[in-house]
């Protein structure tokens, strides 16, 4: 029965993730509708005005986006991801209903009107806002409704790129940070589910018109090794200098429906430059059918993306744009519009990446016979080093280009800039943003810990007791000989009737007053607890009740002690599940060391 009992519970998870996944994309196909049409309204303002548009159609969706994030959603705000890690972290999986909708709106609205931004992040807090909100409405625990949040976020990725692999993994590294505490079945269901309504309703197509690279001479790893290394020095500046402008649009002393529009002015001009630069590096967007034209820089991007790959990018148009897309996507999201932070960082990746081999291409001509190869290669070592992705980056790239043949080259690439963006930077630019409210997401992980330990396990199993007839000074010898300081007390029958500490013994002061027992001074509302509970729970009772002690009792008979737990004991069983996850390969980091002050 507990076999078909645990059964009936995972299908039922399973059925609800692939409802997230029938959600996400169907989300993910109508968010690429309203942003299509959304964009073809407001590039009827240059159309109109000539290239001075380019300058008030920011301007214009940013007002929108002010007007909805400051009045009705604050977590529409920014790019999406950080607010769905906040909700799994500290908040048990759960988001406002209305998230998803006001998120959508306004993202939109921001890519439409030009604002330098993606879609993942929208489309992640949409599908999560989903799986919370189905969550929410079956009255499902704590554990089922986080599992469900990462079915959201993963599917609604996989939808939008066509990536049900990168999509599933995305979640799972960069919002739960492994696999530990869920299963990864009902994630990739879900991901399953929602890349085949989208492809259903758009048909299968790749992200990105990529040509097929592949890695012609093995000296060639030793380039891709120290582009690596660079783009991990980058992805620090990159998140650095991201937070950065946001703190400087943060110092401007204006009203918050203002201060979008102020970004989306910076975000305006240096697009109007950027549309002249255009004709003076020769260069033209590749542009799909039936996609609005806007500067390189405005937008998600990918006409540039597509460009790089194409060959069709000069070198310094590559280094001109690639820096040009970082300030803006920095003020069009620092200043409060909404959108994501993935597909600049792409954009930035091939740029940069798209230059270094053209540059290396013209000394090494014979070695580097294709460059833009290192401008696909470079979208993934760029965002393993600013999302702390690598997985990710390696798979969801190929699946975006369904290019699988340049797998050694992304496998370097992004490890390397992994570890020189963790060994410089401790937050990845999603729990930077966390960081700075003062959240640290990874602190649940420390604390989660003891979910593994038992109490039965840490508990004394006979500990020191008294008798309620004991006179105080039976107790000092009894507390001088053991130097305990807490002790549960028992009857004459056995059964547990109270507990005492020494703070106890000296609450009547009177010298001539007879000394009082035990049975007097003892406190009568002592905390029960059965021994299945696990230690994250008792430390949470002990604060609840404000008692530092508790006396694990008989579950079917209550009067009867068992054992006696302490502060101390749930101090030692922290350690105790800190070692053992280790030991079984979980990554928990060691518990850090403390200054101790010697006194002379």
């Amino acid at each position: 029965m507990l076999k078909r009992q645990i059964l009936n519970e995972r299908m039922k998870l399973y059925i609800l993730a692939g409802l997230v996944g029938v959600v996400s994309g169907i989300a993910a196909v109508l968010f690429r509708w309203l942003i299509q049409g959304i964009s073809l309204v407001f590039v009827a303002v240059p159309q109109i005005l000539g290239p001075i548009g380019w300058i008030i159609t920011p301007i214009l969706g940013a007002f929108i986006v002010g007007a909805i994030v400051v009045r009705y959603a604050p977590e529409a705000k920014g790019h999406g991801v950080p607010e769905v890690m906040e909700a799994y972290a500290r908040h048990g999986g759960s988001m406002r209903a209305r998230i998803p909708i006001l998120k959508s709106i306004a993202s939109a609205v921001c890519i439409g009107s030009g604002g330098s931004c993606g879609r993942e992040g929208p489309i992640a807090q949409i599908g999560a806002g989903a799986g919370s909100a189905l969550a929410s409405w079956m009255k499902l625990g704590k554990r089922e409704t986080k599992t469900l949040l990462i079915c959201g976020l993963s599917s609604g990725i996989a939808a939008t790129f066509n990536a049900p692999l990168g999509g599933t993994l995305f979640g799972i590294e960069v919002l739960a940070g492994g696999i530990v505490g869920f299963s990864i079945i009902p994630v990739i269901l879900s991901s399953v589910v929602a890349t085949a309504f989208s492809t259903a309703i758009l048909g299968s197509q790749v992200s990105f018109q990529a040509p097929i690279f592949t890695l012609n001479s093995p000296l060639e790893l030793v380039f891709y090794l120290a582009m690596g290394i660079l783009f991990g020095l980058i992805s620090v500046g990159w998140i650095r200098g991201f937070y950065s402008i946001e703190d400087l649009f943060e110092r401007i002393k204006v009203s918050p429906y203002i201060l979008p529009a102020i970004g989306a002015l910076v975000t305006g001009i240096i697009a109007y430059l950027i549309f002249y630069a255009e004709d003076l590096f020769a260069y033209s967007g590749a542009f799909g059918p039936n996609e609005p034209y806007y500067p390189a820089v405005m937008g998600v991007g990918y006409a540039f993306i597509d460009a790089s790959f194409l060959s069709t990018v000069t070198l310094p148009a590559l280094l001109a744009f690639g820096v040009a897309k970082f300030v803006v996507t920095s003020s069009t999201l620092g200043s409060g519009g909404s959108g994501g932070v993935f597909a600049p960082t792409l954009f930035m990746g091939a740029a940069f990446g798209g230059a270094f081999g053209l540059a290396f291409s013209l000394i090494l001509p014979t070695i580097i016979t294709q460059p833009m190869a290192f401008a696909l290669v470079g979208m993934a070592a760029l965002f393993a080093g600013s999302g702390r992705a690598p997985i990710t980056c390696i798979v969801i790239v190929m699946e975006m280009t369904h290019d699988y043949s340049m797998i050694l080259p992304l496998m370097l690439a992004t490890s390397a800039s992994f570890l020189v963006s963790s060994v410089l930077e401790d937050d990845s630019i999603y729990t930077k943003k966390l960081s700075r409210r003062g959240i640290d997401v990874k602190v649940g992980a420390h604390i989660g810990v003891l979910k593994v330990i038992p109490l039965i396990e840490v508990m004394t199993a006979n500990p020191t007791i008294l008798d309620p007839n004991m006179t105080q000074d039976e107790v000092l010898r009894i507390v001088d000989q053991t130097h305990h300081t807490k002790f549960p007390v028992v009857d004459s029958e056995g059964n547990i009737v109270g507990t005492l500490i020494t703070e106890d013994l000296f609450h009547n002061l009177d010298p001539e007053a007879p000394q009082p027992v035990v049975g007097v001074l003892m406190n009568r509302e002592f905390l029960h607890l059965s021994p299945g509970c696990k230690m994250d729970s008792v430390l949470h009772a002990m604060i609840e009740r404000d008692q530092g002690h508790a006396v694990v009792v008989d579950s079917t008979n209550p009067n009867k002690m068992i054992g006696f737990v302490t502060k101390a004991d749930v101090l030692r069983a922290y350690e105790l599940a800190i070692f053992r996850l280790q030991h079984q390969g979980h990554e928990i980091e060691d518990i850090g060391p403390v200054d101790v002050v010697d006194v002379a």
